[in-house]
Order: structure tokens, then C-alpha cells, then sequence
């Protein structure tokens, strides 16, 4: 003979029962209306031929790795030395908008959404005005991306550092 439950305790059990089930129902859906996106970040730092032929390139590049990025989203680039925001380049153009926070940082937003695959370049040559300085640049995501796996995730920060140098008469850098 089964034994005889309580309409009380029917209740009460229900009671505490439906916030747990409420919250394993809504954990998935907010999961999957965030969606999944993975911002990588890299560094770049090319000193031409010996640092006196070819292209110099300082520059970091922000990739799309999963998913869209939002537009929205910050970014942090600080300097060992002063910033010139008006001496950065952002290509394409239009996609970032870089204010200044500090003499040596500078916040940069997206204004569009970047989708998987798209990358947006900054261009850091204009900003080395001394010759014979070591100048360090860091680019980091502010908050958090949302990939699919943590632990294959595309790195969030990237560090150039470069000593800036004339060589017969052309401006370069070399990488540190």
C-alpha cells in the first residue's frame, strides 16, 4: 500500500521545484540568443630587409576568429609612450572609432559588426615620432568574447614591442 502524501506537501514540493526547472530552461536559451563569438587578436612587426629595405609594418590586427563581434565592442591600446590618436590607422576605415583616454591609451570601438572571417587592421607606424626609442603597445579586449571553447580560444591580447631607427635616411623600425 502506497503511502498517503499530503496535498501540503505537494505543494511545497512544487514550490521549490519550479525555480530549479525555470533555470535549467533558461540557461539554454540565453546560451543560444548570445551566441557564440571568438575575437583574436595579433601583433605584427616587420622590419623590411634588414630594417633599411622593404616596408616596415607595426600593426595589430582584430579578426572575427567565431562568429559576429559586435558592434560595440572595446578595446584598449595603451603605449609606453604618448599616443597621437589622430597618427592611428584603422583599415577598413569606418569600422573603428578610437578616442583618447590617457596620454598613453586610447579606447577603440567597433561601429559595425565584424562577421567570421573579417579582420580590421591598426596601423601603428604614425605614432613613432622619436628615433632611437623603444616604444611597447598592447591591445586587449575589454570584457569577455563568447567562444564556443574556452580552451581553443583565440588570444585576447597581443604586445609589440620596436625600436625605432633612421637608416640611410628612411624611417623604420626594429622588432623587439
Amino acid at each position: 500500500m502506497l503511502p498517503e502524501i499530503e496535498r501540503r506537501q505537494v505543494v511545497k514540493t512544487a514550490a521549490w521545484a519550479a525555480p530549479v526547472i525555470a533555470a535549467a530552461v533558461t540557461v539554454p536559451m540565453a546560451a543560444a540568443s548570445q551566441g557564440f563569438w571568438d575575437v583574436g587578436i595579433t601583433g605584427r612587426c616587420s622590419t623590411g630587409l634588414l630594417g633599411i629595405l622593404g616596408q616596415s609594418r607595426l600593426d595589430f590586427m582584430i579578426t572575427a576568429v567565431q562568429g559576429t563581434i559586435p558592434a560595440g565592442t572595446a578595446f584598449t591600446l595603451s603605449s609606453s609612450a604618448l599616443l597621437n590618436v589622430a597618427a592611428l590607422g584603422a583599415s577598413p576605415n569606418g569600422l573603428l572609432s578610437i578616442s583618447l583616454l590617457s596620454g598613453s591609451s586610447a579606447l577603440l570601438t567597433l561601429t559595425s559588426p565584424l562577421v567570421q572571417g573579417s579582420s580590421v587592421g591598426i596601423n601603428l607606424l604614425g605614432q613613432l615620432v622619436t628615433v632611437g626609442l623603444v616604444y611597447t603597445y598592447t591591445l586587449q579586449l575589454n570584457g569577455n568574447d563568447h567562444p564556443s571553447s574556452p580552451t581553443t580560444a583565440a588570444p585576447n591580447s597581443a604586445s609589440l614591442s620596436v625600436l625605432a631607427q633612421i637608416n640611410l635616411g628612411v624611417s623604420s623600425v626594429v622588432c623587439l
